[in-house]
């Protein structure tokens, strides 16, 4: 049981585990400008690798608000390359003409809008759900990163409903559809998976007692409330010229929108003499 545990709480943590800060974008203009000319895969490869290479020098020289927005940076960057280049190996390319709208939904699923193509979108959206990169659940979490810059805190209601769905699924095979709490508030429904993490949970030799713990009162918070009276998680950027722009916010982490707030003048070499 231990071992099992192990190998769960591996694939567990790799994707719950990452901090997050919500969003809730002030108004801004003119996102589609901020797009510069196409920029090819190995260009936007380039630039993420340099920043990573950068990081451990560079942040020495920055304080802690600096190296926040740096990070976001990179991320971006490691963002951009790789959805470019997921896109060009199915043999999927953009013209300078089409501007997307990705929307994210609170189970990761990546809806893509502004282009009439119907086959195309459809293949669009295909490739990037079915990726390995786990897009969907990455853009979630940045666009929340890009919401603490902007000044909004995290929706914890969202996130623990999102962060106990993915637990759920990834432990069992399950949503919070199909669990419940009866009267004596314990969970009911379920499979033979969840009862075994239910069990381990219950276990003091268990490696992973507490941690089950933790996410099963969570679960059970979530169940009281009411999974849909909670907002889900959700996300949208717009996508152009192998860059994602980040709509409706004040600061945003295309090279573009770096350029219109940006005001720290060695931040702003650093980023922009990267872009």
């Amino acid at each position: 049981m231990n071992i099992r545990d192990r190998v769960k709480l591996s694939l567990y943590s790799e994707q719950l585990m990452k901090p997050a800060a919500a969003e809730m974008p002030a108004k801004t203009t003119g996102s589609k400008r901020m797009v510069g000319s196409q920029t090819d895969t190995l260009s936007i490869s380039k630039q993420a690798e340099a920043a990573q290479k950068n990081a451990p020098s560079l942040r020495s020289q920055m304080n802690g608000v600096q190296f926040e927005i740096y990070n976001l940076y990179v991320d971006r960057q490691r963002l951009n390359s790789q959805i470019d280049e997921t896109l060009r190996e199915s043999g999927i390319s953009l013209s300078e003409s089409e501007h997307l709208t990705l929307h994210v939904d609170g189970n990761n699923r990546i809806i893509v809008e502004g282009i009439e193509d119907e086959q195309k979108r459809t293949r669009i959206e295909a490739v990037l759900n079915n990726s390995d990169k786990r897009f969907g659940a990455r853009l979630l979490s940045h666009a929340e990163l890009i919401g603490e810059q902007n000044g909004t805190p995290l929706d914890k209601e969202a996130y623990e409903k999102w962060h106990v769905n993915e637990f759920l699924k990834t432990i069992a095979g399950l949503s919070l559809a199909d669990v419940s709490l009866d009267e004596k508030g314990e969970l009911e429904g379920g499979n033979e998976r969840l009862i075994r993490v239910i069990e381990s949970a219950k276990d003091p030799k268990s490696d992973l007692e507490k941690s089950f713990q933790n996410m099963l009162k969570k679960l059970k918070n979530v169940l009281v409330k009411g999974p849909d009276t909670i907002a889900d998680r959700s996300a949208s950027f717009g996508y152009a010229g192998g860059t994602l722009i980040d709509l409706n916010v004040s600061k945003g982490f295309s090279a573009g929108q770096l350029n219109e707030w940006l005001d720290d003048p060695f931040l702003k070499e650093v980023l922009l003499n990267n872009s």
